[in-house]
C-alpha cells in the first residue's frame, strides 16, 4: 500500500488515470439512476434535480473552504461556454436513455474519447503516438460491435448520443483550458451553472412532486454522483494530458452493462461482452504505456 501511494504521488498520469477510473464508475451509476427515475417522472424534472443538486452539493463542499473567492474566474465567458456545453450534453443524454438502452447509449459516448484525442492536437497543442492513436482506434472498434450499425440503436436516440459526445469532447477540452487559469474547484462550481438556470424555467410546467423517500432520495443522489464524478474529471485535466486520459471513459462499458442488467434486466450478448472487452484492453495498455513513459516531474502536480 505504501510502495502504491509513493508511486501516485510521483507519477501524475497515473493518478488522473485512476481519476478517470473514478468517474467512470460514478458516471453510469448516475445515469442508470437517471434512467429509472425518467420512468417514473418528467426527464425535465429528473436533469433539473440532477443539475441544481450537483450545483448545491459543490457549493456545500467548495464554498466553506474558499468562500466566494470561488466565483472568480480569470477566463468567465469560457466558463460559462464550458456550462452551457456540459448542461447540453447531460441534458440530450438523459433524454436519450430513455428512448435507448444504457450499455448502448454509453457505448455511443466513446466516440467522444477519440473527438478529445482528434481535438487536443489543434485546440490543446498536445502530441499524441501512433500507439495511443491506433489504441484509441481499437476502442473505438469495440464500441462498434456493441452499437452494430444496421440495427435498431441507430434511431433518434442514437444520434442524440452522438451529438452529447461531441458536446462533452469540447467540455473536456474547454476545462483542460481553463485548468490553466482557474482552480478545478472554481470549474465544478460553474460547470452547473447554466443548467441550473436554463431547467428552473423550464420544470415548473412538467413538475410532478415525488411519490416516495426513496424517489427523493434517489433524486438527491443524481446531483452528488455527478458531482463527484465532474470533480474527479477535473482533477484528472489539471495533471494529465487530455489525450491520455480521455480512452479511459471505454471504462464506462463495463460499468453501464453492470447496472443496465442489475437493474433493467438486460443481459448483454457475446457481441457486447467482446467489445466491451476490446475497449478495456486498449484502455489497459494506454495505461501501461503511460505508466512507463511518465516522469515524476512530468505534468505537475
Amino acid at each position: 500500500m505504501h510502495a502504491l501511494l509513493v508511486g501516485l504521488k510521483a507519477n501524475p498520469a497515473l493518478r488522473g488515470i485512476l481519476l478517470m477510473c473514478t468517474a467512470a464508475v460514478l458516471f453510469p451509476f448516475m445515469n442508470g439512476t437517471a434512467k429509472y427515475l425518467g420512468t417514473l417522472y418528467p426527464m425535465e424534472q429528473v436533469i433539473w434535480i440532477r443539475i441544481v443538486s450537483h450545483l448545491v452539493f459543490v457549493s456545500f463542499l467548495f464554498v466553506p473552504q474558499y468562500g466566494l473567492d470561488i466565483l472568480r474566474s480569470k477566463r468567465l465567458k469560457y466558463q460559462l461556454l464550458a456550462s452551457a456545453m456540459l448542461f447540453l450534453s447531460t441534458y440530450l443524454f438523459f433524454q436519450s436513455v430513455i428512448i435507448i438502452p444504457l450499455a448502448e447509449a454509453t457505448a455511443i459516448t466513446f466516440v467522444g474519447p477519440l473527438m478529445v484525442t482528434v481535438l487536443a492536437i489543434p485546440m490543446l497543442g498536445e502530441k499524441t503516438s501512433l500507439f495511443r492513436v491506433l489504441c484509441v482506434i481499437c476502442g473505438f472498434m469495440g464500441a462498434v460491435l456493441v452499437i452494430r450499425p444496421g440495427t435498431d440503436v441507430f434511431h433518434v436516440g442514437s444520434l442524440l448520443v452522438v451529438v452529447s459526445a461531441l458536446l462533452y469532447a469540447l467540455y473536456q477540452i474547454m476545462t483542460r483550458k481553463l485548468s490553466r487559469f482557474d482552480r478545478p474547484e472554481t470549474t465544478v462550481i460553474y460547470s452547473g451553472i447554466i443548467g441550473s438556470l436554463v431547467m428552473s424555467a423550464i420544470v415548473p410546467f412538467s413538475w410532478k412532486t415525488p411519490e416516495s423517500l426513496t424517489d427523493m432520495a434517489l433524486m438527491g443522489s443524481l446531483g452528488v454522483i455527478g458531482g463527484c464524478g465532474h470533480y474527479a474529471v477535473a482533477r484528472a485535466l489539471r495533471i494529465t494530458k487530455a489525450s491520455v486520459i480521455a480512452p479511459f471513459h471505454y471504462l464506462q462499458i463495463i460499468f453501464a452493462v453492470f447496472y443496465g442488467y442489475m437493474v433493467f434486466n438486460n443481459l448483454p450478448d457475446l457481441l457486447t461482452i467482446v467489445g466491451s472487452a476490446i475497449i478495456s484492453l486498449a484502455g489497459i495498455a494506454i495505461c501501461w504505456l503511460e505508466i512507463k513513459a511518465s516522469k515524476p516531474d512530468q505534468a505537475g502536480a
